[in-house]
């Protein structure tokens, strides 16, 4: 089955997630649902390219228990995260002659959107078969310039998808070794952030599950993006798959990782002793 199909199958479902919708562009830019009205203008340009754009906001996402990726990456806590902690806030979509085609977008970091690519096409799911359908980007302001020339050149047939997003991962993450002291610095951020923020936070549920969920993104990430390396496989392995995935493993363990626990326990008190000690 192709996207636009599942999403349009969707559209017709009764989708009680927050937030969630999905149906035509313009309907969505003049609708309560609009979470990114600064991007109004950019999406008022796509239109005018692609009249019959579609768009499906805050889909969520499962994570497969049965992919081993999931199962190497060994962050126990994601599987705990309710159903609608993972969630694409954007996906634009739409069928053109005979083919299907789709832009899904995260709004934090490219690292990010590529986990969430990876975690909604896997084989097991229902997104894994039309996974060469999808481009993935972020949705920020420094980004709406290679976002528009993506979305041309993926309307106008001149480059795939898999061939416009390889040309973006040259440009915002370049090799797999760059890509980790990236993937590391991020994820020290979002903890470091997440940690003050709860310290004086009553409902923490929803922060503490958003960053379980970041920090997965960006282990998967980074583990996939270096499993899919012919070059790494070739000439740093020699061929050696098994090799391959013990690096892959390695490198995704060297982004940090807190416990859902220790994040529920986290007060300012428990955190002035930890700094007295």
């Amino acid at each position: 089955m192709a996207i636009y199909e599942i999403l349009q199958d969707k559209a017709n479902q009764n989708v009680s997630f927050k937030g969630f919708f999905n149906g035509s562009l313009d309907n969505y830019i003049n609708s309560s649902f609009n979470k990114h009205e600064e991007f109004n203008t950019l999406f008022e340009e796509l239109l005018s390219i692609e009249p019959d754009l579609q768009v499906c906001a805050q889909l969520p996402v499962r994570i497969s228990v049965k992919a081993i990726s999931n199962q190497i990456i060994r962050y126990k806590d994601a599987f705990k995260l309710p159903e609608d902690a993972i969630v694409v806030p954007l996906i634009l979509y739409w069928h053109q002659g005979e083919q299907d085609k789709a832009v899904m977008f995260a709004t934090t970091d490219y690292i990010e959107a590529k986990g969430l690519y990876y975690c909604l096409t896997e084989p097991d799911l229902e997104f894994g078969q039309c996974r060469n359908e999808i481009l993935t980007m972020c949705l920020k302001e420094e980004y709406t310039a290679d976002i528009r020339n993506a979305f041309e050149n993926l309307h106008s047939g001149k480059k795939a998808a898999g061939a416009i997003q390889r040309s973006l991962d040259r440009r915002y993450i370049n090799n797999v070794d760059e890509m980790k002291e990236k993937a590391v610095a991020l994820a020290k951020e979002i903890f470091d952030k997440a940690s003050e923020e709860l310290l004086d936070m009553e409902e923490r549920g929803p922060l503490i599950n958003e960053t379980i969920a970041r920090i997965f993104l960006i282990k998967k990430a980074l583990y996939v993006q270096y499993m899919m390396s012919k070059d790494l496989l070739a000439n740093r392995h020699e061929g050696d798959v098994k090799k391959q995935r013990q690096f892959a493993k390695a490198y995704s363990d060297e982004v940090p990782i807190v416990s859902l626990s220790s994040l529920w326990r986290m007060t300012r008190e428990s955190k002035e002793q930890e700094e007295s000690l």
